[in-house]
């Protein structure tokens, strides 16, 4: 066999060998490659599907919080937190900020749904016990909410519905439940990144003890008796607290006793009283 016939019979099984290969593969593409399409398709939608559901959240979380920013009174404040449940912490903000509008219109004395120069303006005293009770709870909701996940990172609104607390509650005389509130801070802000909260309440709690302390006012002192004031006949007036029923012209004038004094004798007997 000469050399180009070997060449031939080589490039023949070469091309044997190619074309089995490719056959194979065809083969294999149309076992399973729709499969592989279908895979690919899946996972390329659920990729999709996941970026709109993120894009989605980002956007409700967005509008959440930009309604809380829109919000003034406590009603809006509170329709706020019930609609957005659970989208960050807009809910206990939204719960926060109604409680501290209530409070500050107590203390300020100045109604939040009227204008500054309104007759009404001012708060009666029912619409004060109300606000101040509505505020308590929206206080307590906040700090029920918060314990109850246990995340350190939401003392701040905890400490904050406490503070409110115990506000609340020095406003309506119960110092008692106000101390308690307060300690309740310093105990959980230790060992915390809010510390200066409780050294805030540790200073709160000092100023109430002091509220407690009763202050003992000393006695009214005795005026003292005021001087006889002679007149300008030269007698001395009589005094406010003078006995009754004296004659003013029975004492020496200031005249005679001044006689007397220069000539080193006595004095004059005094004139006897007109009956």
């Amino acid at each position: 066999m000469s050399q180009i016939d070997r060449r031939l019979k080589t490039m023949q099984q070469a091309d044997l060998s190619e074309g089995r290969v490719n056959d194979d593969f065809v083969h294999w593409l149309k076992t399973w490659g729709q499969n592989i399409l279908l895979g690919v398709l899946i996972i390329a939608a659920i990729a999709m599907g996941w970026f709109w559901w993120s894009q989605r959240k980002e956007k409700e979380r967005d509008d959440a919080w930009a309604e809380l920013g829109g919000a003034n009174l406590p009603a809006a404040l509170q329709e706020v937190a019930a609609k957005h449940e659970g989208k960050d912490a807009v809910a206990p903000f939204a719960e926060l900020l109604a409680a501290d509008r209530y409070l500050t219109a107590v203390l300020s004395d100045q109604r939040f749904d009227r204008e500054a120069g309104a007759v009404d303006a001012a708060l009666t005293p029912e619409l004060r016990t109300e606000w101040l009770k509505a505020a308590d709870t929206l206080y307590a909701k906040v700090a029920t909410r918060i314990t109850a996940t246990k995340n350190p990172g939401d003392y701040g609104f905890l400490f904050g519905a406490l503070f409110g607390r115990a506000a609340v509650a020095e406003d309506l005389g119960d110092l008692k439940a106000a101390e308690g509130y307060l300690k309740d801070i310093e105990t959980r802000s230790k060992g915390t990144d809010f510390a200066s909260a409780g050294e805030l309440a540790a200073k709160r709690i000092a100023n109430l003890q002091a509220l407690t302390t009763a202050v003992v006012l000393p006695s009214k002192p005795i005026a003292p008796m005021p001087p006889a004031i002679p007149d300008l006949t030269g007698q001395l007036a009589p005094s406010a607290n003078a006995p009754a029923g004296s004659d003013p012209a029975a004492a020496p004038t200031a005249g005679e006793e001044m006689i007397r004094q220069l000539q080193g004798g006595s004095a004059p007997a005094p004139k006897p009283a007109t009956p």
